[in-house]
């Protein structure tokens, strides 16, 4: 029975990486953590990597199908794209004109949706980086 504890406020979601070894939690601390889980510590499962650059509580986060790249989103109103093995933010986007809640990467790792306040669902293409399509039926 093992807690991760590193967090100091809410945790808002979790997702593994697509094999399973990695497991990723973002807060409203502004951060998102990286958890291994192919190795334990005396404490448990090591936190190996902090990442920060949103401005305001991380609500989502989700693997890219490659593995490589973590997607966030949070109540800045954008969507950030990091390297696993860097940490570093390598893409910005700024669709949404509210607090993006959360987003889901479609299972052929060609699309992202992402959702929010704004009361819009944006579908943007992971090759371009650009919307594709906006549901706005939530008004």
């Amino acid at each position: 029975d093992t807690t991760l504890k590193g967090h100091t406020k809410a945790v808002g979601h979790i997702a593994f990486d697509p094999r399973g070894d990695l497991l990723a939690s973002c807060s409203a601390d502004l951060s998102i953590k990286i958890w291994s889980f192919t190795s334990t510590s005396g404490s448990g499962y090591p936190c190996t990597r902090t990442l920060q650059g949103h401005e305001h509580t991380v609500s989502c986060v989700e693997f890219l199908a490659s593995g490589d790249q973590l997607v966030s989103c949070s109540r800045d109103q954008t969507i950030k794209f990091w390297e696993v093995t860097t940490g570093y933010c390598v893409r910005t986007l700024t669709f949404h004109s509210d607090w993006v809640r959360c987003l889901s990467v479609s299972p052929d790792g060609q699309f992202l949706a992402s959702a929010g306040n704004d009361q819009a669902v944006i579908v943007s293409s992971l090759s371009s980086f650009q919307p594709v399509h906006t549901l706005r039926e939530h008004e």
